[in-house]
């Protein structure tokens, strides 16, 4: 946690430095994966890098974005964490329409990840976090994260399922898809994450009247808890 602190208060002093992104600051960004699963979430205790999606506004301002992205290589180059410590990789095949929608929401949800003078993170919205966990699960099952993708998709299943107030159901999930072309998630992975789910929240009540309400939910309820 304290090297990616460390890294954004350099980029956000370094970006007050740049004449071409202070006249603009802050500058927002928007992060999914593994740095909300650090900051915010706090599940995990570190991420490879960190992921970022620029405010489109300024993606497509070519003197905007060049200045943003050599900036951020500098401060990794300086720091020794490696040109690519924060990248927008994750933004290689967003549709524009895809990427505006995404701010939209993420302001709407408005979890701050990090808020200095010229940079702002926010956290990616949530529904997306899940629905690109989900299908790389379904697309790459025996890939490198399955293991971190599978306990960020519980904790976001989690906290979808508070704020909702209510279950959430599996044909929700499966219509999922920002960029409208995507492939779809399969079912046994929805059904996996739906039992990952369900065990992590039977062991976190503690109260035994909690404990007899689930034991007590039918098929039908168990199958709602922990879907979208």
């Amino acid at each position: 946690m304290q090297r990616y602190e460390l890294g954004l208060a350099a980029l956000d002093a370094a970006m007050g430095q740049e004449p071409m992104i202070y006249a603009f600051s802050p500058i927002t960004m928007i992060s999914p994966g593994g740095y909300p699963a650090v900051a915010y979430f706090q599940n995990r205790s570190s991420t490879e890098d960190v992921d970022v999606i620029i405010d489109p506004e300024h993606a497509v301002d070519k003197d905007v974005a060049t200045a943003i992205r050599n900036t951020m290589k500098q401060v990794g180059e300086d720091l020794l964490f490696g040109r690519k410590w924060i990248n927008e990789d994750v933004s290689m095949f967003l549709t524009p329409q895809a990427r505006q929608s995404l701010f939209q929401d993420a302001t709407k949800q408005n979890i701050v990840l990090w808020d200095g003078p010229h940079l702002r993170v926010l956290a990616a919205p949530l529904e997306w976090g899940l629905e690109t966990k989900l299908r790389r699960l379904s697309t790459t099952p025996n890939h490198p994260k399955v293991v971190s993708d599978m306990n960020d998709i519980v904790v976001i299943l989690k906290f979808l399922i508070d704020r909702n107030g209510a279950p959430l159901k599996q044909n929700t999930i499966q219509s999922l898809n920002r960029n409208g072309f995507d492939v779809a998630i399969k079912d046994d992975v929805i059904k996996k994450a739906q039992q990952n789910t369900k065990h992590n929240m039977e062991r976190s009540l503690s109260a035994k009247g909690q404990l007899d309400q689930m034991s007590g939910l039918t098929t039908r309820d168990t199958q709602l808890i922990c879907t979208t």
